[in-house]
């Protein structure tokens, strides 16, 4: 079994769209207008604004067939994090937020998710970004078989957020960090 990425492009935007309007990405993706907005705004190659407008969406391969979303960004300590973010930022090289979903439900319940978020991990480092030492990921809390999964794949909750604004405001997200 091969997996392998890819930065998300046109020709993977219907793909996309159809994965986050599955029942299961729904419930705990962003799928505010603004959000998919930015999406589009990446795929078309124009300025970006949701977030800090520096996200990038990628796609996850499995045997050269479509299966998992991802997005990246870097953090900066000019950005508005929360002092449990600020407490855990790389001291050395770059932090990196993630998030992750398995969007083709053929890949659903196959015990893939820790091992691609891993696979995703060391393609960035090793690809995109040399300098990325620390990974942030936040699932929701209730959200216990995501936190599961990034355990599986060396995430360790560090403490909770409060989510202050955006779809997800009111909730409470558990802040998962690893360290490469």
């Amino acid at each position: 079994m091969t997996i392998c990425f890819e930065r998300a492009t046109l020709q993977h935007q219907d793909i996309i769209f159809r994965w986050l309007g599955e029942p299961h990405m729904m419930e705990f993706w962003d799928n505010s207008q603004a959000h998919k907005d930015d999406i589009l705004n990446f795929i078309h190659g124009k300025k970006q604004y949701y977030f800090y407008g520096t996200t990038v969406y990628w796609m996850g391969f499995i045997n050269q067939k479509p299966f998992s979303f991802l997005l990246s960004d870097i953090l900066e300590v000019d950005q508005d994090l929360s002092f449990l973010q600020r407490n855990h930022m790389s001291q050395s090289g770059h932090t990196i937020t993630l998030d992750f979903g398995i969007g083709n439900t053929q890949y659903l319940g196959l015990g893939l998710g820790a091992k691609t978020l891993t696979d995703f991990v060391d393609f960035y480092k090793a690809s995109v970004d040399p300098l990325a030492d620390t990974f942030f990921i936040d699932p929701d809390e209730n959200n216990p078989r995501a936190t599961h999964v990034y355990q599986k794949a060396g995430f360790e909750r560090v403490g909770d957020m409060a989510v202050t604004s955006g779809a997800f405001a009111g909730h409470t997200n558990h802040l998962m960090v690893k360290h490469t």
